[in-house]
């Protein structure tokens, strides 16, 4: 969103998304955050920024199987396109990994399969490591 306006509601909503580092959260769970520290917005302007800030690539927006509602997590300027989800198909626990050997089959997809892979809505399912035990 460089260049644009900020408002005062962008930033606290950007501040609770930041506050969760690696962890997505909820538009009910930002709304929670932002009334505990005297912010009123409602819902539906929370959707809109969130939505600015997707287009902007500030903001990752994932569907968890186990939420009802689409989740987000704050994209760092320094992050890279080496990312994707895992998600425990037990537990529900959503992870944000890295790993540059993703890249390779994104590369290969593009380049055979004339598909260009979004490695920010990549979402692997599984079973976490306590659950596999």
């Amino acid at each position: 969103m460089a260049g644009k306006y900020k408002t005062k509601q962008q930033s606290a909503i950007v501040d609770c998304l930041k506050a969760n580092g690696k962890n997505y959260v909820t538009v009910v769970e930002i709304e929670r955050y932002l009334k505990d520290r005297g912010c009123s917005v409602g819902v539906t302007t929370i959707y809109r920024h969130l939505e600015q800030m997707e287009q902007a690539g500030m903001v990752a927006r994932i569907n968890v199987e186990k939420q009802q509602a689409a989740c987000y997590q704050y994209i760092a300027e320094d992050d890279n396109n080496n990312c994707f989800y895992i998600e425990c198909e037990k537990c529900g626990q959503v992870t944000r990994m890295e790993c540059s050997h993703l890249l390779e089959l994104y590369n290969h997809v593009n380049a055979d399969h004339h598909f260009s892979i979004n490695p920010k809505k990549t979402v692997f399912y599984g079973k976490c490591e306590k659950c596999s035990r």
